[in-house]
């Protein structure tokens, strides 16, 4: 069964990237498998916890749990099969082997803190999830789930070239959405030339069954300025971007960082 796991804590935004994830889990027929982990603190001069206070820990903990999935399972009608799991340690490691014995279509995350930026390079939660072989979609604070029918594909010379990934699993999802439609956007910068990068991306969509991707050509000082101007004119329900020959942290110093933290709709990074 297709499966999402969707990492929680107690912040608004974790909460709101797990409504998100329930109601494409509903859209796909996946399952949502809610994950929380509590490290125990050190204690001073390496005095043992007291039991009351690791009580506390592990009874919020199951508490958070116990609501989220009341209200998914709610929000769904019923029809969205949710589970909970909660771990003690740390979330890069607890998080790498429930998605080992998960095997899930997709990692869901909230943005933290001060917003994508922090989600994305200072969360114990990317941290854990950012050498991951899965999708990782990260949903901005204020972004609420609309039916999947614009996807945008933000491309750079790299990907175009070398080949942007065709047999993610996820993307084999998307493409049996109905009336979906794929938009690979490729930001032209300095002296680089549209004609140029036409026969690599014919190559690409040869391969790319049921979506019909649309190639779109834009001149902009940077590609998050020039991806952001062609969203005001053609607004996309989710963009994708492919960190495929960077560790997700290189990637996202990068320009396509800055992309995806300007990024108003969910952005997906999709690996090889």
């Amino acid at each position: 069964m297709k499966s999402i796991v969707v990492p929680v804590n107690y912040t608004p935004n974790s909460a709101n990237a797990a409504r998100y994830a329930a109601d494409l889990a509903l859209s796909i027929g996946a399952d949502i498998h809610l994950f929380h982990t509590f490290q125990v603190p050190m204690s001073i001069a390496e005095v043992p916890m007291p039991e009351p206070v690791f009580d506390e820990l592990q009874n919020n903990g199951l508490d958070l749990l116990k609501n989220l999935s009341a209200e998914l399972v709610n929000r769904g009608s019923g029809r969205i099969r949710v589970s909970t799991e909660m771990q003690i340690g740390t979330v890069e490691s607890a998080l790498e082997q429930f998605c080992k014995e998960k095997e899930p279509l997709l990692v869901v995350m909230g943005a933290t803190g001060g917003g994508l930026e922090n989600a994305l390079l200072g969360s114990n939660t990317v941290r854990a999830v950012r050498h991951l072989p899965y999708p990782i979609l990260v949903v901005p604070e204020d972004a609420h789930f609309q039916p999947i029918k614009n996807v945008v594909v933000a491309c750079d010379r790299e990907d175009l070239f070398l080949g942007l990934p065709v047999a993610t699993p996820v993307l084999r999802e998307l493409s049996g959405l109905p009336d979906v439609r794929l938009e690979v956007v490729h930001v032209i910068t300095g002296e680089e030339s549209a004609s140029e990068f036409t026969e690599a991306y014919n190559r690409w969509k040869g391969q790319v069954k049921g979506m019909q991707p649309e190639l779109h050509f834009v001149r902009g000082a940077g590609v998050e300025e020039g991806l952001t101007e062609h969203l005001r004119g053609r607004p996309a329900d989710l963009v994708l971007v492919f960190p495929k020959r960077h560790g997700l942290l290189e990637f996202h110093r990068s320009h396509a960082r800055r992309l995806v933290l300007h990024c108003a709709v969910p952005v997906m990074s999709l690996h090889e």
